[in-house]
């Protein structure tokens, strides 16, 4: 899809202190095997005391006084996260726009795992194309992994780390531009995230921890590996390919590629092999200090590539989102300046 007139107004995140991974390795919580593989030097790791609506608050908080925005101008506010939010059967969105954007934007919990937050930036997008309510959008992430579950060997393929994040999207001006965005998925992928496990008439989440490595090595045994490896490729190849050719750009012109912070794989083909691009291209020497935040990588990769004035104007950004199901959403972005924000 090619977007006309739809900006980047801003980005901000609530991002608490890192853990060094060898304090993991030290506890036994994270095996020397797994750190050496998955690439990464550090885990940002909430104190006690802050749930994730109110992570959210404080990205969206920043967010907002760095687009100069008005909340009145705020038609909308998505919500994503992966995990528990610190109540069950509640409106998150509600929360967070209430104590940001205000009481009367409508506010949408939205999901489809890591994938949010760049799925998010098309819904935003296709509201405001739409010329819905408002000429900006709120989208927010918030996730900490703590209660039921070890963050460390959680999921085979990464450790999750703690954060929110929060994008303003309008249609009046801001730091870039989005030029198109694509979303391709393969739903009969949707079974490595649940394995062989039985649906449950309540929640388990109280008395049985989550294992989501479980879940993905029951779908492996029962099917072939190289092939739903070869079906998730080609989904994320898909999403690239059509959003250059919406922006009828090619791979070349990319200046950065924001990926998830998902750990590298065993071997030397990494995803920057995949994407076609350069691995100093992507984020993912910042990713490997945050550890996977869930939908809140992009955003939070893009904040630091504005923030360490690592674009420049003319700079097109690639933000690549993927989420069990398998969905993966990309987002093409110029740089039309380089804000110096506080």
């Amino acid at each position: 899809m090619r977007w006309e007139n739809i900006h980047i107004a801003a980005v901000g995140t609530w991002l608490p202190e890192p853990v060094a991974v060898e304090a993991a390795v030290r506890s036994g919580e994270l095996t020397p095997e797994r750190c050496e593989v998955f690439g990464y030097r550090s885990v940002l790791v909430a104190p006690d005391g802050i749930a994730p609506p109110d992570m959210a608050v404080h990205a969206a908080e920043t967010a907002l006084k760095r687009s100069g925005i008005a909340p009145k101008e705020f038609g909308l506010l998505l919500h994503g996260s992966l995990w528990f939010q610190g109540l069950d059967v509640w409106p998150v969105g509600s929360y967070v726009a209430q104590r940001t954007v205000g009481r009367t934007v409508p506010a949408l919990d939205v999901q489809q795992r890591c994938n949010i937050g760049v799925g998010g930036i098309e819904l935003a997008a296709t509201h405001l194309a739409a010329g819905a309510r408002g000429s900006a959008v709120m989208l927010t992430t918030a996730d900490r992994w703590d209660g039921g579950v070890n963050r460390w060997s959680l999921h085979e393929d990464h450790v999750y780390g703690d954060g929110a994040t929060a994008m303003v999207l309008s249609r009046r001006g801001g730091f870039a531009r989005l030029l198109s965005t694509a979303t391709v998925a393969d739903n009969s992928l949707e079974p490595m995230a649940r394995g062989d496990e039985p649906f449950h008439p309540v929640s388990p989440a109280a008395h049985t921890p989550l294992d989501l490595t479980r879940r993905s090595r029951q779908y492996k045994a029962e099917h072939d590996e190289d092939e739903a490896a070869l079906r998730h490729a080609r989904v994320m190849l898909q999403a690239k390919v059509k959003a250059l050719a919406a922006a009828r750009m090619p791979s070349s012109a990319l200046a950065k590629v924001v990926i998830p912070a998902t750990g590298r794989r065993k071997g030397e083909y990494q995803l920057h092999h995949l994407l076609g691009v350069e691995e100093h291209q992507t984020t993912w020497e910042y990713g490997r200090t945050t550890g996977h935040i869930g939908g809140g990588d992009l955003a939070a990769g893009l904040a630091h590539l504005v923030e360490t004035e690592a674009v420049r104007p003319g700079d097109r950004v690639l933000l690549f989102g993927g989420g069990s199901g398998f969905t993966c959403t990309t987002a093409l972005l110029e740089i039309t300046e380089v804000p110096q924000w506080t």
